[in-house]
C-alpha cells in the first residue's frame, strides 16, 4: 500500500483510496476503518474521513445500517452487466492508443510486462495487481481521450475489489501475462485492431477466472 507523501490533504487521501480500489487492495464488503487506513497510508484521520465521505457520495463505498463504511458487494449479475461495457471501452482505448506510442514508451510497457512475468512465477498476487493496473492504464492514457479514460477509471473502481481473486485460479495464474505479451507485440507492430482484440481477450480471460468466485444476487 502506498504511503501518502507531503501535506496530508483530503484530495490526496481520496486519490490514494481510489487507486487502492482499482488495484484490488480492498475486498468486497471489507470495512474501511479510519484509524487503520490512516496508519497504513501515513496520514491523519481527518483527511481519510473526508475522502471516505466523498467515495460514499460517489457510491464507490456504501454505509451499512451499523454505520460501517464498506466496499460494495459484487454479484455475478452486476459483474456480467459491466463486462460488455469494459470489453467495448477498453478494447477501443487499446486501438486508439496503438499509433500514439513512442519507442521509449513501448520499452517502458515492455518492462512492465517483464515484471508481471516475475510475479506469476513467484505467485506474488499483490504486486501482480499493481503492475496489471499500471500496464492497462499506460495504454488507456495513450488513447488521448480524457472522457474515455474517465469512463474506464470508473469501471475499474467498481470491479477492482474482486481482482484479488484472480490468482486463486490456477489456469489464470499460469496465463496471466499471455495477452499482455500479445497486446505489447501488437502495439510494437502498430497493429491497432490486434491490440483491441487481445485487450478484449485479456478482459474475458480474467472474467472467466472471477465469475465462479462471485455470489448470485440474493445470496448471503
Amino acid at each position: 500500500m502506498k504511503k501518502i507523501e507531503h501535506q496530508p490533504l483530503s484530495d490526496r487521501a481520496y486519490q490514494a483510496l481510489r487507486d487502492s480500489l482499482q488495484e484490488g487492495v480492498f475486498l468486497p464488503m471489507q470495512p474501511m476503518i479510519i484509524r487503520t487506513l490512516a496508519a497504513e497510508y501515513g496520514i491523519s484521520a481527518t483527511p481519510i474521513r473526508e475522502a471516505l465521505q466523498r467515495l460514499v457520495a460517489e457510491r464507490l463505498l456504501i454505509v451499512l445500517p451499523n454505520r460501517s463504511i464498506v466496499v460494495p458487494r459484487m454479484t455475478r449479475q452486476r459483474f456480467l452487466q459491466l463486462m460488455p461495457i469494459r470489453v467495448s471501452l477498453e478494447g477501443m482505448a487499446a486501438r486508439l492508443a496503438t499509433p500514439n506510442f513512442s519507442e521509449e514508451e513501448i520499452k517502458a510497457l515492455s518492462d512492465v510486462v517483464q515484471r508481471v512475468s516475475e510475479t506469476t512465477r513467484s505467485f506474488d498476487a499483490k504486486t501482480y495487481l499493481l503492475l496489471n493496473r499500471e500496464f492497462h492504464f499506460m495504454i488507456y492514457e495513450k488513447a488521448q481521450n480524457p472522457e474515455l479514460l474517465q469512463m474506464i477509471n470508473d469501471l475499474w473502481l467498481k470491479v477492482g475489489p474482486v481482482f484479488t481473486g484472480l490468482f486463486d485460479d490456477n489456469y489464470y495464474r499460469q496465463h496471466a501475462n499471455d495477452e499482455h505479451q500479445n497486446i505489447l507485440a501488437a502495439i510494437e507492430a502498430g497493429d491497432a485492431e490486434a491490440a483491441q482484440r487481445y485487450m478484449q481477450k485479456d478482459i474475458d480471460i480474467a472474467a472467466k477466472a472471477l465469475l465462479p468466485l462471485l455470489p448470485e444476487e440474493g445470496d448471503t
